[in-house]
């Protein structure tokens, strides 16, 4: 049993390997989650949804039969994967379950379990709808197929907590803007702005520089309020993107160094074995790094571990 279940998890995490059984159940899954966006697009229009609704019916359920025979594999066989930059350490199902991409499996077939236990019509209609809108969120899948998308989540899981800062400020601005805007404009258009949360329309367009238009202010320091807070939205707007960007740069720069390490202390006796190799080639795909950057890290590793008298870890002599 555990080699059926080793066997699962390396095709199923077979992401870069360009050959074998592993990477035609990728292409499968990559060309099933595709489709799918697809036939949830073409639902909505009205005469192909009422003349193919059987046919779209059949496919969902094939669909979502398919991702939960691929989540409840995955859960199965995640003990036998090893967590990047773990030592080797094995992941645990419910550690597992609440990663982002464990996540984004669960949410890609949990619309359609719970929509059967909606009833059609009234307010559960709405609710029905939702549900089913939010299938959508299952190309959300295709991040385990690209690193660079990988590394995008890691980036945002590492820098969550001043994204949340930053966005606890930008809701304080925005509060701030519309306050601001009902004092000086609902006497003379109490029908946009006769309320902070009616005026809340008019400072998210403004803070986010995107100049709607529908709602403007008519004062004198209604527009000077409004000049200002266009000011205040551009820096806003561009903090975010600043620490995405530094982050990702540094995210790429320290997969990097950790191949780069791994190689070094690989290349220390002064050859390579096959085992050496083929840990170096599984720690390229766990963190996503292509063949190219590979063997540029390579060929300075080998200058740099034929040069090394001591570990870099302990200190000890090789």
């Amino acid at each position: 049993m555990a080699g059926l279940r080793k066997r699962t998890a390396e095709l199923l995490e077979a992401h870069r390997n360009l050959h074998g059984w592993g990477h035609l159940i990728d292409i499968f899954l990559i060309t099933l989650i595709t489709a799918n966006v697809g036939m949830i697009m073409l639902e909505t229009i009205p005469h192909l949804a009422d003349q193919y609704a059987q046919a779209f019916r059949y496919f969902e359920l094939f669909s979502v039969a398919i991702f939960t025979v691929e989540y409840l594999l995955r859960l199965w066989s995640c003990v036998e994967t090893p967590i990047p930059g773990q030592g080797g350490k094995k992941s645990g199902r419910l550690r597992w379950a609440f990663t982002p991409l464990g996540l984004i499996d669960l949410i890609a077939i949990m619309p359609f379990y719970i929509s059967l236990f909606i009833p059609d019509g009234g307010t559960s209609l709405l609710m029905l709808r939702v549900f089913r809108a939010l299938r959508l969120l299952r190309i959300f899948k295709l991040t385990r197929y690209s690193s660079a998308l990988t590394i995008l989540l890691s980036v945002l899981k590492r820098e969550s907590r001043v994204l949340a800062v930053m966005s606890v400020i930008l809701l304080a601005i925005l509060l701030l803007a519309s306050w601001g805007i009902y004092l000086l404009e609902r006497d003379l258009q109490p029908d946009v702005f006769g309320s902070i949360p009616s005026a809340m329309w008019w400072a998210v367009i403004t803070l986010t520089t995107v100049g709607y238009g529908d709602v403007i202010p008519i004062t004198q320091g209604g527009r000077v309020f409004a000049g200002l807070i266009s000011l205040v939205g551009i820096g806003m707007m561009a903090l975010p993107a600043g620490v995405l960007a530094s982050g990702f740069s540094s995210e790429v720069h320290r997969r990097n160094r950790t191949y780069s390490r791994a190689a070094v202390m690989a290349y220390s006796d002064g050859s390579l074995t096959r085992h050496e190799s083929r840990e170096l080639e599984t720690l390229r795909e766990e963190l996503g790094l292509s063949e190219e950057e590979a063997v540029s890290v390579n060929l300075d590793a080998q200058h740099k571990g034929l040069q090394l008298k001591e570990c870099p870890h302990c200190g000890k002599e090789l």
